[in-house]
């Protein structure tokens, strides 16, 4: 899992220095082949579209996560995290307009606490064990999906990227660096991400079976690759 996830990270940023070199930089030429843009997914993409549909898979994502968080705040007793955290899953539910970075970082926030609790805790008592256990499933979900997140951001960038280097129109490159911001911002801030969601994984899932909680439902949604 740390594997994959590590290899995944670094991609990504790979791919996001490129694409933030290219924005400021648009007449440098021969990026598309390091980045292999010769794919049909990138040839024919809706750069719009696909970018409304990257935020929607990362906003379910982190709505599993801070669904599941409340859970777990629950769980150890911190009843102002978990009214927090079950607020913001409504939020990244709905379509109101929001700002992903900050609902990354809160969502990121969250976890780092119950890993901490995770790491500490003794054999939890039988009401917030059964708290704990319902956190499970949407958090493997919100994994799920942050997984597939990562491969369409993969994807975008290397259309972005691809479509921007092919104008020359400053007039046009201007408004088409404004409409592409949301994409690049999400594709920026989920390296981090990633990295703090990897490395707690491997523990939530080790502290509920220390906790004597079937896993094996949770588990299975898991993306198959072990994101």
């Amino acid at each position: 899992m740390m594997k994959s996830i590590m290899i995944k990270t670094i991609t990504l940023t790979l791919l996001v220095v490129f694409s933030l070199s290219t924005l400021a930089l648009p007449k440098l030429g021969g990026l598309g082949s390091l980045l292999g843009d010769d794919s049909e997914e990138t040839a024919s993409m809706d750069l719009p579209s696909a970018q409304i549909q990257l935020e929607r898979t990362l906003r379910d994502a982190l709505a599993d996560l801070s669904e599941a968080e409340a859970y777990f705040a629950e769980a150890r007793g911190d009843a102002e995290q978990a009214a927090a955290s079950r607020s913001r899953a409504e939020t990244l539910r709905g379509k109101d307009a929001l700002n992903i970075k900050e609902s990354m970082d809160a969502s990121a926030s969250s976890r780092e606490k119950s890993a901490e609790f995770e790491a500490n805790a003794g054999e939890l008592s039988a009401d917030a064990k059964a708290l704990y256990a319902k956190g499970l499933l949407p958090y493997a979900k919100g994994v799920a999906n942050t997984s597939k997140a990562a491969q369409e951001a993969q994807i975008w960038l290397t259309a972005a990227q691809k479509e921007i280097t092919s104008i020359r129109n400053p007039m046009k490159l201007k408004s088409l660096k404004k409409s592409l911001g949301g994409g690049i911002s999400i594709a920026k801030s989920l390296p981090k991400f990633f990295k703090t969601l990897g490395a707690s994984t491997k523990g939530v899932f080790s502290f509920a079976r220390k906790q004597k909680l079937s896993t094996k439902k949770a588990q299975k949604a898991l993306p198959e690759d072990d994101f």
